[in-house]
């Protein structure tokens, strides 16, 4: 496995948010830490995630998912989630 510029930053800011959590504290703070792995997973391995076919509980994937949009799905979730619980926290 090669690191990128992409997965070195995806990293970084991951343990950004990991640190942030553990620093505000609170009972949730490992949902946040285990929350970054898939993520995190999306954007490292997009390639290997997108070829995945077959049955599954919602039904029969026959078509393999470019690694292009894992991975853009992948830093939605990574970028996009904390900012929206963020602006909807009471």
């Amino acid at each position: 496995m090669q690191m990128t510029f992409g997965k070195l930053f995806s990293l970084g800011i991951a343990i950004s948010y990991a640190i942030l959590a553990i620093h505000w504290g609170g009972v949730g703070y490992w949902k946040w830490c285990l929350g970054l792995l898939l993520p995190l997973a999306l954007i490292w391995f997009p390639d290997e995630i997108g070829d995945l076919t077959g049955y599954y509980k919602t039904g029969y994937v026959n078509v393999q998912t470019p690694g292009v949009i894992v991975s853009f799905l992948g830093w939605a979730c990574l970028l996009g989630a904390p900012v929206l619980a963020y602006l909807l926290r009471k």
